[in-house]
């Protein structure tokens, strides 16, 4: 048959990659399988033919020069046009395994657009879609078929997303049915399964034990990485080691987090501009619109200071403005023919560098201007007196105070009273009384009533009662002394007092402390429990992360605090507005 004809074609290559797994730099996990790619088409003319999710992963690892240097001269979104006909490159195509994308696969294939055809897969490829390209394949344009275990966009090394686009469904999963909920739970499993094969681990497998969602992710990883595809995930044990978890979590334990404002440099530019694909669009005058990108490979700035807050920022940019007026100076004195050639020599350094100063500059002024404009400052000020101090007196009056500011905008003071409620929601009629009158006074800055009633309904979705961790350090007698003690500290910074709840509950998994009636292991009958602490965590969040928990999680790393390695991945990389809208739409 044309399918066992073509099985030879196959590989799960993937599996197989020689990657720097020590170090699990995700950034490059993801570039070297799409140079593998473009390498095993060998030479020649190469168009990259992408759907909208490869596109995506593709566009954060590479630029188009570096594409260019691999002879890829098009990219192309999957589609058919039988008018086009583009023989003299060589197709490398690189999909998700959907039903859509394949079917879009045997439409080229029967088209005969491009010549030679390389197809690669970014996850588990099911045995009938191979035999559906191989019963399309009727001119044998395809070279070879392969399973790419890239199935995620790599943020940075210890940071990974699916950016799945139904964030707010998956925060009302409870609610929905039971078709639909296999729609939501099938492409995080498929992202899972893709990293860590990527990553060569099978973990244990650990889940928010009152979370369906989550059980329902953790299981059918479960059964894919032990029982379906046993011996894909069959890699030999590392020493003596203890072995990995996995742990899958819900957004909906800190809600808080998502909707704080942020002061170091990557998260104030996704919360206050937002960033896609590691990209970001700054709107200047007269409609000018610059397209600039925020990414630790190839910007040292960036990455000396994505975690820098905004006072140490300040500093930072003054100094490589300075640094590069004195570089200037320098080329601007040519006396001499070797003086000639020297500028000739590191012009294209220069002009990199004059680039860069002026990126930083723009996102810089454009952060400092809408801080200004919005008071977000004294806005800050109060979420951090509301999330970690405990007079609610005090945090009563300082919210009133914003909420009759003209410069603080609806969604600013939306923000404060949800955090608000959530911390005080069950502290007796006083704080009911407050949380009432709040409302009242958003309803007249003409709030939108969808949002008005969310303040009403984010405790049946994200309460106490719905919560495992100890969001607020209120539940035992040790936490109230720990948040107490560190009140009297005092902080480094009044506005980045906060710490996420991720970091707590890492603590507790790295220590061997994290209560399996809380967060319970997955296993069948015969499976055994590591009981020792793990030798690296992989926490996953259904519903988001932040880049706020991402630089907690980096600093963990860079200083072995915990003395595990840490990978953070999510459904989608969170700002406030973006997880505003999706608890409106998941209470509505």
């Amino acid at each position: 048959s044309a399918h066992r004809r073509w099985a030879h074609r196959r590989s799960r290559r993937g599996r197989r990659l020689a990657m720097a797994l020590n170090a699990l730099n995700l950034q490059l996990v993801i570039k070297e399988y799409i140079v593998k790619m473009l390498n095993e088409a060998g030479v020649g003319m190469k168009c990259l033919v992408l759907d909208d999710f490869t596109l995506n992963i593709v566009s954060s690892a590479f630029t188009q020069t570096e594409l260019l240097q691999k002879e890829v001269f098009l990219v192309e979104k999957i589609h058919v046009d039988a008018s086009k006909k583009m023989q003299h490159l060589k197709a490398v195509c690189f999909v998700r395994p959907s039903e859509s994308s394949v079917r879009l696969v045997c439409d080229l294939l029967r088209a005969q657009t491009y010549g030679e055809t390389y197809v690669y897969f970014s996850s588990v490829l099911p045995d009938t879609h191979l035999q559906l390209i191989a019963e399309n394949d009727e001119h044998e344009m395809v070279r070879a078929v392969q399973e790419m275990f890239a199935s995620f966009l790599a943020v940075d090394p210890t940071v990974f997303t699916l950016d799945l686009p139904n964030n707010a469904e998956l925060l009302r999963y409870a609610k929905v049915g039971p078709t639909s909920r296999g729609l939501l739970v099938d492409p995080i499993v498929e992202g899972l399964a893709s990293f860590l094969l990527s990553v060569k681990r099978r973990p244990q497998i650990r889940h928010q034990r009152n979370s369906e969602v989550c059980a329902r992710v953790a299981n059918d990883v479960f059964r894919l990485a032990y029982k379906t595809e046993h011996g894909l995930f069959d890699f030999r044990k590392r020493d003596d080691k203890a072995s990995s978890v996995l742990l899958i979590l819900n957004r909906l334990d800190d809600p808080v987090t998502p909707l704080l404002c942020q002061w170091t440099y990557q998260a104030m530019i996704h919360e206050l501009l937002g960033i896609k694909n590691n990209r970001v669009v700054v709107h200047g005058g007269a409609e000018k619109r610059t397209d600039i990108v925020v990414s630790g490979s190839g910007d040292a700035f960036f990455k000396e200071n994505m975690f820098a807050n905004y006072g140490d920022l300040g500093s930072s940019v003054k100094k490589l403005v300075d640094d590069f007026q004195q570089v200037s100076k320098m080329n601007k004195q040519i006396d001499s023919i070797e003086d000639m050639a020297r500028f000739v020599e590191s012009f294209p350094e220069f002009r990199t560098q004059s680039g860069n100063v002026s990126k930083h500059v723009s996102l810089m002024s454009e952060l400092s201007k809408i801080i200004t404009e919005k008071s977000l400052m004294a806005v800050s000020s109060v979420e951090q007196e509301i999330v970690c101090g405990s007079d609610r007196g005090y945090a009563f009056a300082s919210l009133i105070e914003q909420l009759g500011n003209a410069n603080v905008g609806n969604t600013s003071c939306l923000k404060l009273v949800l955090l608000f409620a959530l911390r005080y929601e069950k502290t007796g009629t006083e704080a009911s009384k407050q949380i009432n009158e709040l409302t009242r006074l958003l309803s007249k800055r003409n709030v939108e009533p969808a949002y008005l009633r969310l303040i009403r309904d984010v405790a049946k979705l994200a309460g106490e009662d719905t919560r495992v961790g100890d969001l607020f350090g209120q539940r035992t007698f040790f936490s109230r002394a720990q948040k107490m003690v560190g009140g009297l500290k005092g902080a480094d910074n009044v506005y980045t007092q906060h710490t996420p709840l991720l970091v707590q509950t890492l603590e507790n998994v790295a220590k061997g402390k994290l209560r399996e009636s809380d967060f319970p292991f997955v296993a069948d009958a015969n499976g055994a429990k590591d009981a020792r602490p793990p030798s690296e965590i992989f926490v996953f969040v259904v519903g988001g992360i932040t880049y706020e928990e991402a630089k907690f999680v980096s600093q963990m790393n860079d200083t072995n605090s915990l003395g595990v390695h840490v990978t953070l991945g999510g459904t989608q990389i969170l700002n406030s507005a973006g997880f505003l809208g999706d608890l409106q739409k998941a209470t509505s």
